[in-house]
């Protein structure tokens, strides 16, 4: 009797703590909803005071500017060879000597083609005046017309003859090919010469090539005659318009890189070739189109989402979206929101 006493205190003990323990459960979770209705309420307080948590989609033009470190190089440059062998006898240039097309920039000693010359010069002034005399006699009859054209033929191959020699004495000034300025002098007065040996390093820097490099993506963006804006460190403050003048047709083999290069008037000579800068061009223009801050986006993978207000007293919901590239801190925005949606700044 006794021990079925003591078994029914301990059942109506066990109900009586677990009915507590329900009751503490459920206690629990009722103020942790009012706990977090109560943060909520708050939030949305501070959603309502504060405007500058969120941002209202709306619609702008903008341009998408790259920069692009670029090379400012001569238009021209040549390792001007010695088209014959030979001994320098005078040097006309020092670096930096500015020179014209034609001007003698380094003589050889020419005096056995000289004497070449005036020999080859001297038989063909002789034969030249028996073809006179011949062409006289032939019509006379006095010789025949066969030893007239002999003659004739003689003449001719004296006169190629002098020709070479005079260009082979020419070849013994050494000239500039272009007008620029002497970057480097490579030979000395006495030195021996072989043939096509350089003897003089030749710029061109009246005009100036501009050259960077775009990726696939942006190359479409270079047609020729499009400008893009320079900036160098030499000239702080000065922004020059360079007009495109090539775009390369394939990518170099190492970087996939297209070469685009730019021409740079420079008649004063005020730039020196060999600098460096940066070009600023317009790959793309948005017109229209809807712009959103990127402190509004979460990036997640290949994809990304805002919170966007909803109406009346509704707090944020996640709304998928779809973005284009970064423009100066904005995202373009292809999908996913509308002209007036509110949305949560992070």
């Amino acid at each position: 009797m006794l021990a079925r006493r003591s078994k029914r205190a301990i059942l109506t003990f066990a109900g009586l703590f677990l009915l507590v323990a329900v009751l503490l459960a459920v206690t629990g979770r009722y103020f942790q909803n009012v706990e977090q209705k109560r943060r909520l309420d708050e939030e949305k307080a501070n959603w309502r005071q504060r405007e500058d948590f969120f941002f209202t989609v709306e619609r702008r033009t903008v341009e998408r500017e790259r920069r692009f470190p670029a090379a400012v190089d001569p238009w021209l440059v040549a390792n001007v060879p010695a088209e014959v062998a030979g001994r320098v006898s005078e040097v006309k240039v020092e670096p930096g000597s500015l020179v014209r097309l034609g001007d003698p920039l380094v003589l050889l000693d020419n005096e056995i083609a000289a004497s070449e010359y005036r020999r080859a010069a001297a038989k063909l002034g002789e034969l030249q005046r028996l073809l006179a005399e011949a062409e006289i006699l032939g019509k006379s009859k006095v010789i025949s017309r066969t030893q007239v054209e002999s003659v004739r033929a003689e003449t001719r191959q004296a006169d190629a003859e002098e020709d070479a020699t005079r260009a082979r004495l020419e070849d013994h000034t050494i000239s500039a090919p272009f007008g620029g300025s002497v970057a480097e002098r490579l030979v000395q007065v006495g030195e021996a010469v072989n043939l096509n040996q350089p003897v003089v390093r030749l710029v061109d820097t009246s005009r100036l090539r501009v050259i960077f490099y775009v990726n696939e993506r942006d190359v479409a963006s270079f047609p020729a005659g499009a400008a893009v804006r320079l900036r160098l460190p030499v000239a702080p403050g000065q922004v020059y318009e360079v007009p495109v003048v090539h775009v390369a047709r394939a990518s170099d083999e190492a970087t996939r890189l297209f070469r685009v290069e730019g021409e740079l008037a420079n008649a004063d000579l005020a730039l020196r070739g060999g600098l460096t800068g940066e070009a600023t061009a317009m790959v793309a223009l948005y017109t229209d189109q809807l712009f959103i801050p990127t402190a509004c986006v979460r990036l997640e993978g290949a994809g990304a989402s805002v919170l966007r207000m909803r109406g009346g007293e509704g707090g944020p919901e996640s709304v998928r979206i779809r973005v284009g590239e970064e423009v100066e801190g904005f995202y373009p925005v292809l999908e996913g929101l509308a002209t007036g949606d509110r949305l949560l700044v992070r």
